[in-house]
């Protein structure tokens, strides 16, 4: 192999790292009983009345698993097609936000991002007490967009609107064939791209620095 020749990938350890749980969660439901399947997606997906329930109390034995579902819903995905639009744009905005925040705070950016996008979804349903069930990593992935839109372009209003604009509507109009199932959780990939634009300076930190350098003279 030529000195020269780059990876397949030019991204960062964290983002494959999470692409490889995602995928790895999903093949491992494929090869599981349909049952063992339904359950693991029912117990991971984020239902707002699902989780209420239990929160005050009402679970029991497995079902309190379902406390832990407003962050696991971020790495479960309902098809192929679902978890690899959402592989795609996580190796996209990941890897920028990876690169300017660093390993630990790009973590936990993107783990705040996934609550606050399933809070967004709690949020909605006390308004119209809508039963839903969500999956996937979009709302997470939504917020490190929100991040890139404050670091690459600093006030980006006519972005943002257009986003959130998108996103409103497809909440008004649903998606063409799907009957009564609502396809695309809007209100959690607004919920959690405010949340990556907001939040990202409580991130930042100071800034990264780089392997320390040798010290000593210089060659003679």
């Amino acid at each position: 192999m030529s000195q020269n020749s780059q990876p397949a990938f030019n991204t960062t350890p964290t983002v494959l790292v999470l692409i490889a749980i995602n995928v790895g969660i999903h093949l491992v439901r494929l090869l599981l009983p349909v049952q063992w399947s339904d359950l693991i997606g029912f117990l991971g997906a984020f239902s707002p009345p699902n989780f209420l329930a239990v929160a005050m109390g009402h679970g029991n034995g497995l079902e309190n698993i379902l406390l832990l579902s407003p962050l696991a819903y971020a790495f479960m995905h309902a098809d192929f097609l679902h978890l690899g639009l959402n592989m795609a744009f996580l190796l996209a905005f990941g890897t920028a936000v990876e690169r300017h925040l660093g390993r630990g705070r790009f973590i936990a950016l993107y783990v705040v991002c996934a609550l606050f996008a399933a809070g967004a979804s709690l949020g909605l349903f006390f308004v119209t007490d809508q039963q839903t069930f969500m999956v996937g990593a979009s709302g997470a992935i939504s917020g490190l967009f929100g991040a890139i839109l404050l670091i690459t372009m600093n006030r980006a209003w006519t972005a943002i609107a257009v986003f959130i604009g998108i996103n409103i509507v497809m909440g008004f109009t649903g998606m063409p064939g799907m009957n009564e199932m609502r396809a695309i959780a809007w209100e959690a990939h607004i919920g959690g791209f405010l949340a990556g634009f907001v939040l990202l300076p409580l991130f930042k930190g100071p800034p990264l620095k780089g392997p320390p350098r040798r010290l000593g003279k210089g060659p003679s």
